[in-house]
C-alpha cells in the first residue's frame, strides 16, 4: 500500500547567533532560487518536469545551474547539497505551474469569443460549463476566477486587445516571483542538515539538531559555513505517531512562518510516512470499536446546522441525525471583523497611497486578516474532529460529504455567503482527510444536486416549507414536506440520508437520484448536538487538532 506523509512544525530555539545565521540562509536561498526561477521560466521547463513526475526535480534540473555572485561580482560559495535543495525547490514550482499553464490557454481561447465583460462570477460559470460540457476539462473555479481576473485586467486597465496573448507563450504573460522562503531537504544526504530521534533513549521527547547554516552574508569558500548544534522539544502527540513500527522519519523542510502577533519564526517541519492501514497504527488512548465496511457516515454541510450527519448501513439508517455548529460567539466575532475590515478597506481605498496612516491601516488590515483565518482553522478543525469521533464511534469506514468545490454561494445573502465560502471548500475536505488517513476511514464526495428536494422515504419529489406547523411552501424554507407520504423533517435531515443514498447509487454506477432506493427512516428520534465534550477532547488531544 502507498504510504502517506505528514508533517509537524517546530520552532527552532530563539538563539541569536542561530536566528542570524539562518536569516542570512534565508536571503542567499531566496536570491539564488528567484535568480534560478527567472533562468528556467519558460513553457518548455514546465512541461519538462510535469512530463518527470516520478522523478525529483533536482535529478530533472542540474544542480551546477544554481549560482549567485556577490555585489563585487566574486562567485557565492554553496555547497553542493544547497544547491540541490535550491533546484528541488524552484522544480516543484515549476511542476506546479502545468496545470495553470493549460488552463490559461483553455480560458483564454473561451474569452477570444465571449470577452470579458460583465460580472465576473457569470463569466467564471460559463467558461467552467463550457469546458466541462463541450471539452470534458474540468479546473477548480477558484483557478478558472484568478485567470479570468488577469485577463479583465489586461483588456480594463491596459485596454490590451486579448487576441495578442495568443501570439505570446504562458510564461512571457505571467512572471514568477517567489513569496516566501521554503528550503526541502529532501534531496540531502546528512550534509547540510542531521537530525536523530531515538524513541527508547533516556528522555524520548528530545531531538537533537545538526544544521549547516552560513557563517556571514556572502560566503565565498567552504569555511564560511559551519554546524550549527541544538535540540528540539517533541510533543507528546508527536510522539505517538512517529513511534509506531509503520513510521518513518522523512527529511524536513525549512520555513518561517508568521505567528499570532506578526512575528516571523524559522521553523522546522518535522515529517513522517507512515501506512494508512489501522492495524499498523499507534492505537489512540480511547479504544473504539472496529470499522465495520458498508458502515457510512453521510454528512450534509449546511449554514445553519454546519454539518448534519446520519450513520447508515445496507440500505438502512442507524441514528438519529447530529447536528453541530459554532458557537453563535465565534461567528459574531467573524461578522465583526468583516465589518472592520470593510471600513478600513474603504478608507484605503478613498485616500492615496501614500497619504498619511495610509501604512498603519494597511499594516492593521493584515493583522485582522490572520484573525479571521486563525478563526476559519478554528472551525475547520473543530467541525473535521467532531466528524471523525462520531465516525469511530459508530465505526463507519466511509465519510461521504457533499462535493461542493464548484458551488457558488449567493451574492445578496452576505452572512450566508460568508459562512459558505469559509469553510465550504477544499480546506475542510484536506483536514478531515489527513485526520481521517491515520484511522483508515475512507472519504468520499458525490454530487449534491437536488438531495434536498427529494423524499428519502418514499422518493418522491416534496416542498419546502417555512414552518412545520403551516404548511406554507417557501423557496428558502428550512423545512421538507412531502405530499405523498407526508413525511416532514428538517431539510438539512433530508439532504444527509439523501447523500447516502446517491452514494448507493454511485456505487452500481448510477447517477439519477429518482432511481435511488428509498432508506428506512427511524421513526422516532432525538437529534444528537454533538459527541460529549470529553470524547471531544480526547480526539484533539490524539490529532493535535
Amino acid at each position: 500500500m502507498t504510504s502517506l506523509t505528514h508533517t509537524y512544525p517546530l520552532k527552532l530555539p530563539q538563539d541569536a547567533t542561530l536566528r542570524l545565521e539562518l536569516d542570512m540562509l534565508q536571503d542567499i536561498v531566496m536570491h539564488a532560487a528567484q535568480k534560478l526561477l527567472a533562468e528556467l521560466w519558460s513553457d518548455h521547463w514546465i512541461d519538462t518536469l510535469d512530463s518527470a513526475r516520478t522523478k525529483k526535480t533536482y535529478k530533472v534540473i542540474n544542480e551546477r545551474r544554481v549560482n549567485l555572485t556577490t555585489s563585487q561580482g566574486t562567485a557565492v560559495y554553496l555547497p553542493s547539497r544547497i544547491r540541490r535543495c535550491i533546484a528541488e525547490q524552484v522544480g516543484r514550482i515549476l511542476r506546479s505551474q502545468a496545470i495553470r499553464k493549460q488552463c490559461y490557454y483553455d480560458v483564454l481561447r473561451i474569452v477570444q469569443l465571449t470577452g470579458v465583460e460583465g460580472k465576473l462570477d457569470n463569466l467564471v460559470r460559463t467558461v467552467a460549463l463550457t469546458l466541462a460540457n463541450f471539452e470534458g476539462i474540468f479546473y477548480r473555479w477558484a483557478l478558472i476566477r484568478q485567470t479570468l481576473r488577469m485577463f479583465r485586467r489586461y483588456y480594463y486597465q491596459l485596454g490590451l486587445d486579448l487576441s495578442l496573448l495568443l501570439r505570446f507563450p504562458y510564461s512571457a504573460v505571467v512572471k514568477p516571483r517567489l513569496h516566501s522562503f521554503s528550503l526541502p531537504y529532501s534531496p540531502d544526504e546528512g550534509q547540510a542538515l542531521q537530525y536523530d530521534w531515538q524513541p527508547h533513549q533516556a528522555d524520548p521527547s528530545i531531538i537533537a539538531i545538526r544544521l549547516k547554516p552560513p557563517c556571514r552574508p556572502q560566503p565565498t569558500k567552504r569555511s564560511h559555513w559551519g554546524w550549527q548544534e541544538f535540540t528540539l522539544s517533541i510533543p507528546a502527540k508527536l510522539q505517538a505517531r512517529v513511534i509506531s513500527p509503520s513510521s518513518k522519519l522523512c527529511p524536513p523542510n525549512l520555513r518561517y512562518i508568521t505567528l499570532k502577533g506578526g512575528l516571523t519564526l524559522p521553523f522546522l517541519e518535522c515529517a513522517w510516512s507512515f501506512d494508512p492501514n489501522p492495524q499498523h497504527q499507534t492505537q489512540p488512548q480511547t479504544h473504539y470499536p472496529p470499522l465495520r465496511a458498508n458502515r457510512v457516515l453521510a454528512t450534509d454541510l449546511g449554514v445553519i446546522n454546519l454539518t448534519t450527519s446520519v450513520i447508515c448501513e445496507a440500505g438502512s439508517q442507524l441514528s438519529p441525525p447530529i447536528f453541530w455548529s459554532p458557537s453563535t460567539t465565534v461567528l459574531q466575532k467573524i461578522d465583526a471583523l468583516y465589518h472592520h475590515i470593510s471600513r478600513l478597506q474603504r478608507k484605503l481605498d478613498r485616500y492615496p497611497v501614500n497619504w498619511y496612516g495610509q501604512g498603519k491601516r494597511r499594516e492593521e488590515l493584515e493583522r485582522l486578516y490572520r484573525k479571521l483565518n486563525r478563526y476559519r482553522e478554528e472551525i475547520l478543525h473543530l467541525a473535521s474532529n467532531q466528524l471523525l469521533e462520531t465516525a469511530l464511534t459508530w465505526g463507519c469506514k466511509t465519510i461521504v460529504l457533499e462535493d461542493l468545490r464548484n458551488y457558488q454561494p449567493p451574492k445578496h445573502l452576505r452572512k450566508i455567503s460568508r459562512k459558505l465560502s469559509n469553510w465550504l471548500r477544499g480546506a475542510f475536505y484536506e483536514i478531515l482527510k489527513y485526520k481521517a488517513q491515520r484511522y483508515g476511514i475512507k472519504l468520499v464526495r458525490v454530487n449534491p444536486r437536488w438531495t434536498s428536494s427529494f423524499c428519502p422515504r418514499c422518493g418522491a419529489k416534496g416542498a419546502k416549507i417555512s414552518d412545520p406547523r403551516a404548511h406554507q411552501v417557501l423557496k428558502r424554507g428550512r423545512f421538507f414536506y412531502c405530499g405523498a407520504c407526508s413525511y416532514l423533517a428538517d431539510r438539512d435531515y433530508i439532504a444527509a440520508v439523501n447523500i447516502y443514498r446517491v452514494y448507493q447509487e454511485k456505487r452500481k454506477k448510477r447517477f439519477s437520484l429518482k432511481q435511488a432506493k428509498p432508506v428506512p427512516y427511524m421513526a422516532t428520534g432525538i437529534p444528537l448536538n454533538r459527541p460529549s465534550g470529553d470524547s471531544i477532547h480526547r480526539l484533539v488531544q490524539t490529532l493535535g487538532g
